[in-house]
């Protein structure tokens, strides 16, 4: 698995704070799904929980609304989301650890553990899930979604970068010595852009390539607009570029 600059990532998604929301909307489907996942597979009660990423708290308002949750702590690598979370909680401001997920030391233990798009980001991937899985009370659940190999084929494709995503084997077999699987599934998200100029856009807006180290001079822009139109147009005229959302749901063992 690929090292990944945390500070690169930290810096780019914090950049992205006054825009992720409107632009988020793959994003913004996969909550809404993982959320609908846990009404069906638990039963909305949940004494503790941690969200790993929180990020803006698209995921955290879901939650909020769906679930009925006692204590919460929440996460993201970028300080700067803070004040976003704490605008959800006005009562009551929940925990909130601001750092890398992979390095923090967690506050006892959950009975769910959620995150959605964000454990893509971890450096050693079969290592956090074990350290979950020690944070987790027995019997508690880890819900979250990650990306298939072939999420923004687009964009690796025509630029050689993206991130390096594990398959769904990988997956289950990084999990199997400490859960059990509830559920798996893979998703199909095809957003549609007038142009390739706004795919570029969403990705900056949203911090999605954030640990890209492209540079965009005026030739590869047009080289790269001129190739996307070519490759990836959609029936009306315009292009597409395609999330392949991961969803899962482990039980501790």
């Amino acid at each position: 698995m690929e090292v990944i600059e945390q500070e690169r990532i930290r810096r780019r998604f914090s950049q992205a704070v006054n825009t992720y929301d409107d632009h988020a909307d793959a994003q913004k489907r996969i909550c809404a799904h993982l959320v609908q996942l846990l009404t069906v597979y638990t039963s909305s009660h949940f004494r503790r929980v941690l969200e790993i990423g929180c990020g803006s708290g698209g995921f955290t308002r879901l939650l909020k609304q769906e679930c009925q949750i006692e204590e919460w702590v929440l996460n993201d690598l970028c300080e700067t989301w803070q004040s976003a979370i704490e605008e959800l909680f006005p009562s009551a401001t929940p925990l909130f650890l601001a750092g890398d997920a992979e390095r923090l030391a967690f506050p006892g233990t959950f009975d769910l553990i959620a995150s959605a798009s964000a454990l893509q980001w971890m450096k050693d991937l079969p290592r956090f899930l074990h350290k979950l899985s020690s944070t987790l009370s027995p019997g508690g659940m880890l819900a979250f979604n990650t990306f298939t190999p072939d999420n923004l084929h687009e964009i690796k494709e025509l630029t050689g970068e993206g991130l390096t995503y594990p398959t769904a084997g990988q997956l289950r077999e990084w999990l199997s010595t400490y859960f059990r699987i509830v559920h798996e599934e893979e998703g199909n998200i095809a957003l549609t852009f007038r142009h390739p100029l706004e795919v570029l856009r969403h990705l900056k807006y949203t911090g999605v390539t954030a640990n890209a180290s492209c540079v965009w001079t005026r030739g590869k822009q047009e080289r790269f607009c001129r190739d996307y139109q070519e490759r990836f147009s959609s029936a009306d005229g315009g292009v597409t570029l395609t999330y392949r959302p991961l969803y899962i749901l482990v039980v501790k063992r």
